[in-house]
């Protein structure tokens, strides 16, 4: 079920366009999970990588690794992470493995429309944060 609805929705991003007219381009990997990897247009080094399971539609962009954090600064950088999940809309912050991450997620039953919203919001909320932890990291996400 899940592969047939990550189909539909790539199918129907690729007919849609953003608020601010920018283009999405969507591309499928098969592996042991369907991953549809979707890039704005003019935000291509932050794609945003989309699952869908009977529970959720989950979004998925990745900030930046470990290694371009300021050790020294970590535990700030955690800090002010944790206080901007709240004023972030539909969007938070996580960890996998050692890549930091945004996410969003949706209900299986959003309409195509609330999912360009959230890919917008998630697009635009990437960039907003990386600015935000920029003092934080070594070098330029």
């Amino acid at each position: 079920m899940s592969n047939v609805k990550l189909e539909e929705l790539m199918t129907g991003l690729t007919e849609h366009q953003l608020s601010d007219g920018a283009s999405l381009s969507v591309e499928m990997f098969d592996g042991e999970n369907a991953v549809a990897c979707i890039k704005v247009e003019d935000r291509e080094e932050f794609p945003i990588y989309m699952t869908v399971d009977e529970g959720q539609i989950l979004c998925i962009t990745y900030l930046f690794g470990d290694e371009q954090v300021d050790q020294s600064k970590r535990g700030e950088m955690a800090e002010a992470m944790l206080m901007m999940n709240v004023s972030i809309p539909l969007s938070a912050f996580s960890k996998i493995g050692n890549q930091y991450i945004m996410f969003g997620a949706l209900s299986p039953r959003s309409s195509i429309d609330e999912l360009i919203h959230e890919i917008e919001l998630l697009s635009d909320n990437v960039l907003e944060a990386v600015d935000a932890v920029s003092d934080y990291l070594t070098e330029a996400a």
